[in-house]
């Protein structure tokens, strides 16, 4: 809690005792869950992309990555991705994409890191992936509002609302435009899986209809199938959106074409390098 009393001052619950007879061990053991949590999240997070690189999806990993990203990007430029659109890819490679096994079996990513290496996890870690595993597609989501750390979201199409953590606050993102991400449980809270991308407000435009339209042909060929399976085959039309209207407004729709690129000093010496070696 904020403002904690210190040892010796009377307990804010206001029965008189001082505080460490009373609430400190309580709030103590809080502070540790909390930081369990956070940390549990964290270490997924890493092991997850880890995990993504695994030689075996390496073939799935190839044929992804041009599918998400509309073309421009592939393996031969993969390294040129900046860091949160390789995060934001491989999150969505690792929940959504359905990789195929060598027996003809359909899973995702998510789904067979639960089964292989759940039992190797601590407690809080299994709680975490327990609920990854079932988590929603990665979507748009409105923001609605805003208190601080706390977010509140809408979902574009559904309308349904969420209040979100996220240690950034709502960043550049105004009220009314739309936020990209996967959101995801820790605990007793949802945050954002990785790195969120977002629509300002001119880059809206017909998304609603696209993703109307997309619906409507594949409810036709799966009438029996879920909003949320809809958005798990799908979602890589918001993403293709964001590309289309950032070309619209003039602007690099991908790192690797913006000139000016904040580690573009670092790309050139990678390319001159990569010409010295040969």
């Amino acid at each position: 809690m904020s403002n904690k009393p210190g040892r010796n001052d009377p307990c804010y619950c206001g029965s008189g005792q001082k505080y460490k007879k009373c609430h400190m061990k309580i709030d103590q053991q809080a502070e540790r869950d909390q930081r369990a949590w956070k940390e549990a999240g964290r270490f997924l997070r890493r092991d997850l992309l880890q995990f993504a690189r695994d030689d075996r999806f390496a073939i799935a990993f190839a044929e992804a990555l041009p599918f998400y990203w509309n073309g421009l990007y592939e393996m031969d430029n993969a390294e040129e991705m900046g860091q949160a659109e390789a995060l934001r890819f491989i999150d969505w490679f690792f929940f959504d994409y359905d990789y195929t096994d060598e027996d003809g079996n359909g899973r995702r990513l998510v789904e067979i890191y639960h089964q292989e290496k759940r039992g190797d996890l601590s407690d809080h870690q299994q709680q975490v992936i327990d609920a990854w595993v079932n988590a929603k597609p990665s979507g748009a989501y409105t923001l609605t509002g805003y208190d601080g750390q706390l977010l509140h979201l809408k979902d574009y199409m559904t309308g349904e609302e969420f209040d979100v953590y996220e240690g950034g606050g709502r960043g550049v993102v105004e009220i009314g435009e739309v936020i990209l991400t996967r959101l995801v449980p820790v605990n007793d809270r949802l945050e954002f899986s990785t790195d969120a991308a977002y629509l300002p407000a001119a880059e809206i435009t017909d998304i609603g209809n696209k993703l109307s339209a997309a619906k409507e042909t594949y409810l036709a060929d799966h009438p029996d199938a879920s909003h949320d399976e809809f958005m798990r085959r799908n979602n890589h039309i918001l993403i293709h959106h964001a590309l289309e209207q950032a070309e619209v407004q003039g602007r690099p729709p991908v790192m690797r074409l913006d000139p000016n690129r904040a580690d573009e000093k670092t790309q050139k010496i990678v390319r001159q390098i990569q010409k010295l070696k040969r």
